[in-house]
């Protein structure tokens, strides 16, 4: 995963995921206006199956917080989310016809 964020005056941050294949614990570099996240492969494999919303670490001073993005309730379905998790309460019973975002 990767996304990008453009700033004023051509100022660019990127932001990245990557899987670790070495290696049992998350860690974070900064190099050339891109901040990279090493997760190792089961972690990525567990969270991304589960009902878990976020991983956390901590490395030194910097502390490492990873969630899924969910797909707004308030949106049409039409509008492109396609890397969005599946949101909890669009099949929960107890929310069936609230539009509000939750998450």
């Amino acid at each position: 995963m990767e996304q990008t964020t453009n700033f004023a005056g051509g100022c660019a941050l990127t932001y990245r995921i990557r899987k670790r294949f070495d290696g049992d614990r998350i860690c974070a570099e900064l190099r050339d206006a891109a901040i990279t996240v090493h997760v190792p492969v089961p972690t990525v494999a567990t969270w991304a199956t589960s009902d878990e919303v976020g991983i956390t670490a901590r490395e030194g001073e910097l502390r490492i917080a990873i969630e899924k993005d969910f797909r707004c309730l308030t949106r049409p379905r039409e509008e492109d989310e396609p890397d969005a998790y599946p949101h909890p309460a669009e099949t929960a019973d107890i929310l069936k016809g609230d539009s509000g975002c939750l998450f």
